[in-house]
């Protein structure tokens, strides 16, 4: 029978961890309960990571658990390992640390946290990772068709502005409607690490905006997205984006009956991906085939060409494949 190691310790957890650790873990648990995650899945999550905490302050000096790097994580599996700790166990932890790390990702407005450390950090007799979502450009289309025959014309601003610009979400919650329907480019807004920059869109985008703006009618707020109407308008809160994303993948589900577990970040990955791979329907308005990775660091406003190349698929199969020339299912 495995051993079972206890790595939880209540006392170090109240008095000593970490607090950015705890503060992450609780705006994790939230947003948990905001999809809807049944409480025994949570308090499985929250007591995975609760205990890595206290590893951290007994072993990594009471590290930032975003300030650790790949090696970190796997000297704790092969802790755990050596210990004789069951594979299932190492799995689960695993898991639960990846996603609340992925959710640092995604949540921009809180969390300067661009890449995953623990992504590409296998599990143990083939433990499935979570996968960065990919949508093609049809997925796209499928969805904006659907709200826009519906004249849901705000969401379908959200999405074709969020997939033109490969902006993040709380850089789209920033922008303003003076002036869109005119322009190419939104207000500045402020994205990770405090850079200010501008989002671009193109023409889909302008009409949609055109649409909703006339559908909103006339009022005093600034913001692009708004509840209410007349004098009882006010901004939208972030969560709104993420109830929308729920609805598109049941679009989706509905159109096409496939399950597309997309989130907000999904379409900063599919906008960039897409136009590198020239699939992007906004590649016409530039009469480009496709868009290279340079060109594609700055979209993303990222530091460095790495960070940028970590957004895209994999292509080393592919690239080795290409080479040993196997593409097309041959071998001859």
């Amino acid at each position: 029978m495995a051993k079972r190691i206890n790595l939880f310790d209540q006392d170090v957890y109240d008095k000593h961890v970490n607090e950015d650790n705890k503060l992450l873990l609780e705006d994790y648990v939230m947003e948990l309960k905001s999809r809807g995650l049944a409480e025994k899945t949570i308090y499985q999550y929250t007591s995975d990571i609760r205990a890595f905490y206290c590893y951290l302050y007994e072993n990594v000096k009471n590290a930032y658990i975003l300030d650790l790097k790949k090696r970190d994580f796997r000297r704790f599996f092969l802790k755990m390992s050596d210990n004789g700790t069951s594979s299932a166990r190492i799995n689960r932890f695993q898991s639960s640390i990846r996603n609340m790390l992925e959710y640092a990702v995604e949540d921009d407005d809180e969390y300067d946290y661009e890449i995953n450390a623990m992504a590409s950090i296998k599990g143990i007799k083939g433990e499935k990772v979570r996968e960065i979502t990919f949508l093609t450009d049809e997925q796209i289309d499928i969805i904006l068709n659907y709200l826009l025959e519906r004249e849901l014309y705000e969401q379908a601003l959200y999405l074709s502005l969020s997939y033109d610009s490969a902006a993040r979400r709380n850089e789209v919650l920033q922008v303003e409607k003076n002036d869109f329907v005119k322009n190419n480019m939104t207000n500045e807004v402020i994205g990770k690490r405090g850079k200010k920059f501008k989002l671009f869109y193109f023409d889909r985008t302008k009409k949609i905006a055109e649409k909703y703006l006339k559908q909103r009618g006339e009022d005093n707020e600034k913001s692009m997205w708004v509840v209410g109407k007349g004098s009882n308008v006010v901004p939208r809160s972030y969560e709104s984006f993420y109830s929308w994303v729920v609805n598109f993948r049941k679009i989706l589900l509905e159109e096409t009956g496939e399950v597309v577990n997309l989130n907000p970040h999904s379409f900063r990955h599919s906008a960039l991906t897409n136009y590198e791979n020239g699939t992007h329907s906004s590649l016409t308005y530039f009469g480009k085939k496709n868009l290279g990775i340079d060109v594609l660091k700055v979209l993303a406003n990222h530091d460095s060409i790495d960070t940028t190349q970590s957004y895209l698929p994999d292509k080393d199969e592919e690239l080795l494949m290409g080479a040993l020339g196997l593409l097309g299912g041959t071998n001859e």
